[in-house]
């Protein structure tokens, strides 16, 4: 199974998740990022989130989206 790094590469193979703190406030997940990113999350991990889900600060670093991943009952490495 995919970790998280490796579907945040799907977005953008360039990008350097690795080194920010703050992924939205990096430009490194835009809106358009966001919903594609969580179709990937989705769809790897079998879950649906909801509305109240998907904003930007449950997106913004790895923790954060393990967080929210964890609330879904998904156990994801980094």
């Amino acid at each position: 199974m995919k970790g998280i790094m490796e579907l945040l590469k799907e977005l953008h193979p360039d990008y350097d998740y690795e080194h920010s703190e703050d992924f939205i406030k990096d430009g490194l997940i835009d809106s358009l990022d966001l919903m594609r990113f969580v179709t990937l999350l989705e769809e790897h991990y079998g879950i649906r989130l909801g509305g109240t889900d998907i904003v930007p600060m449950n997106f913004a670093s790895i923790a954060a989206i393990r967080a929210i991943l964890s609330e879904h009952g998904v156990e994801a490495n980094p």
